[in-house]
């Protein structure tokens, strides 16, 4: 399984010469999961639980939208008790079918204009509608070429309020039929009539001339979704590439009914845009996020990004015993008492362990293997369901960190710090977190290192 990761600058290269070292010691790790039998009187098992982790809420510098990403994620949630509110705008352009485009005939009478967006047919949080608005943009030099950050509000004007419309997500069924022609799933964003007859009244010689007289005429679309609402709790995941996305007028002329004009979004000339904001105010996760505290806290949160991840620190683990480590696995257990606040989304599937190289670069662990080819299966981090006494069924992860925790005691490597994140494997931005226990938390939800050793 390949994993979509973001941006990584150049740690690919230094973790490939990690790798290639960590190899030639491989011998002396046993093998990867291989516990020693009784005879091996030094054979130790023991668990550290002093480690301490701290909830860190950034920007994330290596998120951009726009070029070629072609996805987003839209919508509101307002009312998540543990990871408070998201939001999500979409900004988008369409061009001109052809250059010097006109409308069908004479005597031109507006049916309708639809603004239809393609999307998968994926969403979290719940299946119920939403209320958007849709604007007018006039960002200066919005442009395909540009990359832009989702923490970076595009500009439109509020007195351009081209239509609303209340849409819930699209299922795989959900295929619309116009005219005899079926499209695939996508979200229908009706327009204003008097949006619609100003298409209308455009010619091929002014604004259907080229894409950028069309471009100078409508700068984009700002679909904005009604984030007052209490009880907003669905978040959609647009693909502006697929699913037919397009600008439809259906019309009619003095002799002909039933005509439509199309306004397509063009892959390689339509601008777009994704702009993604989160407040966890008055959530369970606020009082725990960027506090700082020399000791850590009780509980950390992850989201997959942009959201909250953890430092996560091991006192004194260069000071560990001389010895052959046969197994060394970090176990990372969500908190669920059965009286928590419950969050909107599902867990990650994954969460991805790193070490920092300094204050703000990321290498990978050893144990994860050549980058172009990482040994996933036995490098972990997947999510798994266990069984808590009282019948209570929490999500696990564990990683089997080994190869990196035997440079740490033979000094080849540092004890820095771990960046603990959960990850998405379908989107740069994805909206699944979990609630776990930190270092100083109460067993068994407390994060912990188990180290099984042959102490030399």
């Amino acid at each position: 399984m390949k994993i979509n990761f973001r941006n990584l600058g150049c740690v690919a290269a230094l973790s490939t010469v990690l790798y290639a070292f960590s190899g030639c010691n491989e011998s002396t790790i046993l093998g990867k999961d291989l516990i020693p039998g009784t005879d091996k009187v030094n054979v130790k098992d023991t668990t550290l639980d002093n480690l301490i982790t701290s909830n860190v809420y950034l920007a994330d510098s290596s998120i951009r939208t726009g070029q070629g990403n072609y996805r987003a994620t839209m919508g509101s949630v307002t009312n998540d008790p543990v990871f408070g509110k998201s939001h999500g705008f979409l900004y988008t352009q369409v061009g001109l079918s052809s250059s010097e485009y006109t409308f069908a005939g004479t005597g031109h009478v507006l049916d309708s204009v639809v603004l239809y967006i393609g999307c998968d047919t994926v969403w979290y949080g719940a299946d119920a509608p939403l209320t958007f608005r849709i604007y007018r943009m006039n960002e200066p030099d919005f442009k395909i070429d540009s990359n832009y950050s989702y923490t970076r509000p595009l500009s439109y004007d509020p007195a351009e309020l081209l239509g609303t419309a209340t849409i819930g997500p699209v299922h795989p069924n959900d295929s619309l039929s116009i005219y005899g022609e079926k499209y695939a799933p996508q979200l229908r964003f009706k327009l204003s009539n008097t949006f619609g007859n100003e298409m209308l009244q455009q010619r091929a010689d002014g604004a259907f001339k080229t894409d950028s007289a069309f471009r100078v005429f409508l700068k984009g679309f700002a679909i904005v979704p009604d984030t007052s609402l209490p009880n907003n709790r669905t978040m959609l995941f647009p693909n502006l590439n697929s699913g037919d996305t397009r600008l439809t007028v259906y019309y009619k002329n003095s002799t002909d009914d039933s005509l439509t004009a199309n306004f397509p979004f063009q892959q390689y000339a339509s601008a777009h845009a994704n702009y993604f904001t989160r407040n966890y105010t008055g959530s369970d996760a606020a009082p725990y996020i960027n506090t700082n505290k020399p000791e850590g806290e009780n509980r950390i949160y992850l989201q997959e990004a942009p959201g909250i991840f953890s430092q996560l620190q091991i006192p004194n683990l260069e000071n560990f015993p001389k010895s052959i480590i046969n197994k060394a696995e970090l176990v990372v257990t969500q908190i669920s008492t059965g009286t928590e606040p419950s969050t909107v989304f599902t867990e990650p599937e994954r969460l991805f362990l790193w070490r920092y190289i300094t204050h703000d670069s990321l290498g990978y662990i050893i144990d994860y293997g050549n980058p172009s080819n990482p040994d996933l299966a036995y490098y972990g981090g997947n999510r798994t369901v266990i069984d808590l006494p009282g019948g209570i069924k929490v999500v696990q992860y564990k990683f089997n960190i080994a190869r990196h925790l035997q440079f740490i005691v033979d000094r080849k490597l540092e004890n820095s710090v771990f960046k603990l994140e959960a990850i998405s494997s379908r989107y740069n931005i994805d909206m699944r977190g979990v609630r776990a226990g930190g270092g100083n938390a109460a067993p068994p939800a407390n994060i912990k290192l188990r180290i099984i050793y042959t102490q030399l």
